[in-house]
Formats: structure tokens, C-alpha cells, sequence
């Protein structure tokens, strides 16, 4: 497949290296527009990877070979928990690094493919984490779709602290010693 950025910009000019010994990947679109699925994995070879799932508002720059603000300070916090393998899902699978470049269409801005894949990457999670920030109103039914679902995997939901709205607070500007607690659904 071409490379996604050839295909639709999302945007965002921050494109990071990986960490030494990250190993990538990415699971696109054809059209390149969605990204529904991100892995970073470091887990020891003779060792059983410990694996997390983080579930964020939309994706941006990120890809198999380099890693936006968002995913890198997620990295960072799984590192940080004893994880050795890093997933990454979103609410919306639309690639854009301004959430005014979301298309105001829910049907557009999450694909069919979309809450599929996060059920996949959640069921090989031992811990959801739900860090999507504060999204327009007309999203608020995939919103909860997506919570539902993880729900229903039974795996713990956990978040970074909620917004007055009682969304997931989105990581990128939190201390990096925010602890986890348990979301409230």
C-alpha cells in the first residue's frame, strides 16, 4: 500500500522517531484517511508481552515508522506502568491533527471498520485506557458505542482524570506521574 500521507494529510508537522528497540506498526485505510489501528511493542524476546490499549479521540501524524506528541507521551506512561507492548485505537478513526479537520459527519469521522478493530486490540489488552478528551456533542453516541463495547470485553476501563463534562481527560498535557483510575461507566 502507498504511504498514507501520500494518499490524505492529516495534517500536523510533528513526526517523531520511535525509541530504540520500539518495533511499529499500523493498520490503515486503503484511502489512507483512517487509521484505526497503532502497535508499539518492546516486550524482551523470551518474555510474555504485557499489553495496553489506549483509546484517543482521532489520529494524527503517527504511523508504523514514526509517532506524534500523543502516542509518544502514551508510550512513556505505558513504559512507565511495567507495559511492554502499546496499542492504540481512537473513538474516530479520521486522520487529522486539528479536531476542527474532523468531518462533522459521525458516519464520516468513524468508519464500519473502526469499533471493530477496538474490540480486536481490546480483547488482547490486559487494560483499556480511555483518553479521548472533550468531543463535539454529535459524537457523543459513538462515544458511548465505543464504551459499551469496552464494557463488554470485561477488561478493566481505566482514564488519566475526567473533564467536567466527565469525558477521558486526554494525556498530552498531564504530569507524566498522572496515575491511572478507574473510569467511571
Amino acid at each position: 500500500m502507498a504511504n498514507p500521507d501520500q494518499l490524505h494529510d492529516p495534517g500536523g508537522k510533528v513526526r517523531l522517531r520511535l525509541p530504540d528497540g520500539v518495533i511499529g506498526g499500523a493498520t490503515f485505510s486503503e484511502c489512507g484517511r483512517y487509521r484505526q489501528a497503532l502497535t508499539r511493542d518492546w516486550t524482551a524476546t523470551g518474555e510474555t508481552a504485557r499489553t495496553i490499549l489506549f483509546i484517543g479521540m482521532n489520529p494524527s501524524v503517527a504511523g508504523a515508522e514514526v509517532s506524534d506528541p500523543t502516542c509518544h507521551r502514551e508510550l512513556m506512561f505505558s513504559r512507565d506502568w511495567g507495559f511492554t507492548r502499546y496499542l492504540k485505537g481512537n473513538v474516530l478513526d479520521w486522520r487529522a491533527t486539528s479536531p476542527k479537520d474532523i468531518p462533522a459527519d459521525p458516519d464520516l469521522a468513524c468508519s464500519p471498520a473502526n469499533i471493530p478493530t477496538l474490540v480486536d486490540m481490546a480483547t488482547e489488552s490486559e487494560t483499556i485506557v480511555l483518553a479521548y478528551g472533550k468531543l463535539h456533542q454529535r459524537f457523543q453516541p459513538i462515544v458511548q458505542t465505543v464504551i459499551s463495547a469496552m464494557t463488554a470485553t470485561g477488561k478493566p476501563l481505566k482514564c488519566l482524570g475526567l473533564n467536567k463534562d466527565g469525558s477521558a481527560k486526554h494525556p498530552l498535557y498531564l504530569r507524566k506521574d498522572t496515575a491511572l483510575i478507574d473510569f467511571p461507566h
